[in-house]
């Protein structure tokens, strides 16, 4: 499909802060960035001077974005709805790595699980839609846990441990779990919930950085080799990572540069 020409140009006028990295940009300076002659230029300015999108500094005479375009990614986001915006993420997740894959909501003592997306593998456990889970037990919760503030930590380790398996946490052990989730980004289940079930899981943030989900991908522990569990460490990262961009958590590259850079290590430790 052909591109029109005239709205091409009012959006790499647009971008022209972004792709420079500047508060202020003058009229010289768009047009060379952008390759858009001068008088075009100018006659886009105005128009997004006009929409509030653009402000002109009267000292500097050099253009800024203005409030209007706070007021598109406001609206954008508070209409972003999370298992809409999962779901396609969570799809490829499945359909790369084979395994089952299971998506959770924060909630104040618990994780609720709103959305499943099954691999070739198809495998059975408790993590499924509407079931609740409490912080100590799974690979999504305990992702979660480790990002929590400070405040609801110390309140939800008030409760007695619900314990699933002989593997599950204990609330001691989770606190001292937590730290080593956040050096790696990610969080591993050895049969804590479901016997038999290895599961990775991955904390998704919100456009003010604060976690608000997690997902996990998990199977059959016996046909997970150590190449494996390192291959889906790495995609749950990235899916995770990737939603969470999508939600316009203001998260670093190199953050994530870091969580992959340990999955090698991590993995040699754990097998």
């Amino acid at each position: 499909m052909e591109l029109l020409h005239s709205a091409e140009n009012v959006l790499n006028v647009l971008f022209a802060w972004i792709d420079n990295q500047r508060n202020e940009l003058g009229l010289t300076e768009i047009s060379r960035a952008t390759g858009i002659n001068k008088s075009t230029v100018y006659k886009i300015l105005l128009s997004l001077r006009e929409r509030h999108l653009v402000d002109l500094n009267p000292d500097t005479k050099k253009y800024s974005l203005d409030s209007r375009v706070l007021e598109l990614g406001a609206f954008f986001l508070k209409n972003l709805n999370l298992k809409d915006v999962a779901h396609p993420f969570l799809q490829n997740l499945a359909q790369q790595s084979g395994k089952t894959v299971t998506f959770a909501l924060r909630k104040e003592t618990h994780l609720v699980f709103i959305d499943r997306v099954d691999g070739s593998e198809n495998v059975r456990f408790y993590c499924d839609i509407g079931k609740v889970i409490p912080y100590n037990s799974g690979a999504a919760a305990k992702a979660v846990f480790a990002y929590l503030p400070e405040e609801q930590i110390i309140s939800i380790t008030r409760n007695t441990e619900q314990l699933f398996t002989e593997n599950t946490k204990t609330w001691n052990q989770m606190l001292q779990e937590a730290k080593i989730i956040r050096e790696r980004g990610y969080s591993l289940s050895d049969e804590e919930v479901d016997k038999g079930v290895l599961a990775i899981g991955a904390p998704i943030f919100d456009n003010i950085g604060q976690v608000v989900a997690g997902l996990a991908l998990a199977g059959l522990k016996f046909t997970i080799s150590g190449k494996e569990l390192c291959r889906m460490i790495n995609l749950s990262v990235d899916c995770a990572r990737s939603i969470s961009l999508k939600m316009g958590a203001p998260l670093k590259d190199s953050l994530f540069s870091e969580w992959t850079s340990s999955v090698v290590s991590s993995t040699k430790e754990q097998h």
